[in-house]
């Protein structure tokens, strides 16, 4: 009978334990909850994957005809939408960055399709010129590395369980300014967007920059675009421009930095 009662109190706390390590694993009270608004799911099955397994967040996916009125229950909310934003999810998105969301927008949130979507460039305080402007003209330059660059090296963000494996020498674009060495983490074979206009003057926090090269002609691009954040509201708009591919977010330590995006409390 003793060896019978020791042995039900072991197995009551073995199975306490794991209970406890599921509840995380799925994303308890402590994590929170994450909801991705995509139209191309393999890339955010990778970056779901991360938060999961790493953050102990609970995540869930969907498209845009099932996005909810009120996202107000939502830790973040990642955007990663390429072709055309419908009306109601901008506004459904922004609704939840103005009213104290944090809305953490990934790649192509922000690129040529969202000219349609005035509404949303103008809380990302970004304008994009027409891809014939004649000297600044929005561009996508494919096939190339997309080499971030850290701009804030003691930001939580950029350094909390971060590694940057490489350096490189960097001229910010925010002239004038001078080369230096900057701590950079590579990504091959994907794609940047170049001449995103900053239209809110100094509202947006800059924590990384991008260095690419164009294959076609040999062009050196270095522009300080690479991720950001700013007050929304009563909220908080970040955006991180990296992200063509599910590649890209198995870069462990890029796919840190969105965590830690997730987590950092900034400063009114």
């Amino acid at each position: 009978m003793k060896h019978t009662w020791v042995f039900f109190v072991v197995a009551a706390v073995v199975l306490t334990a794991l209970g406890a390590g599921s509840l995380n694993a799925a994303g308890g009270k402590e994590a929170g909850q994450i909801l991705i608004v995509a139209d191309e799911r393999p890339p955010m099955d990778t970056l779901a994957d991360f938060l999961r397994m790493e953050g102990g967040f609970g995540m869930q996916y969907v498209e845009q005809d099932a996005v909810a009125e009120d996202l107000g229950m939502y830790r973040a909310v990642f955007m990663y939408i390429h072709g055309a934003m419908k009306p109601r999810t901008e506004r459904v998105l922004i609704d939840y960055a103005l009213g104290g969301g944090r809305l953490i927008v990934l790649h192509h949130g922000i690129a040529s399709a969202r000219v349609n979507n005035p509404e949303w460039l103008k809380m990302a305080g970004i304008w994009l010129n027409p891809r014939n402007h004649p000297t600044s003209p929005w561009r996508v330059i494919g096939n190339t590395t997309h080499t971030i660059v850290n701009l804030q090296p003691d930001h939580y963000i950029t350094s909390h369980r971060v590694q940057w494996p490489q350096t490189i020498e960097y001229t910010p674009s925010d002239a004038p300014s001078a080369a230096q060495k900057v701590p950079a983490i590579v990504l091959e074979d994907t794609e940047v967007f170049l001449n995103q206009h900053f239209t809110d003057g100094r509202a947006k926090t800059v924590l990384l920059g991008f260095h690419c090269v164009d294959p076609a002609t040999g062009e050196v691009f270095m522009q300080d675009r690479g991720g950001w954040y700013k007050p929304a509201g009563k909220g908080w708009l970040f955006y991180f421009q990296a992200g063509h591919k599910a590649a890209d977010f198995a870069n462990r330590n890029y796919a840190q930095i969105l965590m830690n995006a997730v987590q950092y409390k900034p400063l009114q």
